[in-house]
């Protein structure tokens, strides 16, 4: 990404004030959201591996595929959901992030002799390493194979 077109050098007091005001704020919002939708998949995988627990341990031999369906699809009904959820949390989570290195590289933390002499006081790469990031795909992977299991533990078991 290309440097700021201004240093922290450049800016005036006030506007210094006012990044370092937002940028608490911002770094909340990036943390906040990660472990959102962490939290998200993790209670919700729960809940599948506990309902294909229970469909393997407890549950009758074969009721009427009516049922069969219904269950099926209120499975899938609730992981889109939360899959939507995930990924509209991953979206609002990009937009903080992109926001904070603005906050980021405003506050002079990218550029040499910044805080630290002969270096930056953040490494340039933390400025796009957020890019490569896989957690929300392991997030979706995981959801919709334990997704996949519990269909298939349903179709086998009721």
């Amino acid at each position: 990404m290309p440097d700021p077109p201004h240093t922290n050098r450049e800016l005036s007091q006030g506007q210094l004030e006012t990044i370092r005001m937002l940028y608490p704020l911002f770094k909340n919002e990036v943390l906040r959201r990660r472990e959102y939708m962490s939290r998200l998949s993790v209670f919700h995988n729960t809940i599948l591996v506990f309902l294909i627990m229970i469909i393997a341990v407890v549950s009758p031999g074969h009721p009427d595929s009516t049922m069969r369906w219904l269950t099926i699809s209120g499975v899938v009904i609730l992981s889109g959901f939360v899959i939507y959820l995930i990924l509209q949390q991953a979206t609002r989570h990009r937009m903080a992030k992109q926001q904070l290195i603005e906050l980021e590289r405003g506050m002079g933390l990218y550029e040499e002799d910044g805080m630290f002499s002969g270096k930056t006081t953040y490494p340039k790469h933390w400025q796009t390493d957020w890019l490569s990031d896989r957690s929300v795909a392991a997030y979706l992977t995981i959801l919709i194979v334990l997704t996949g299991l519990a269909i298939g533990a349903m179709l086998i078991r009721l």
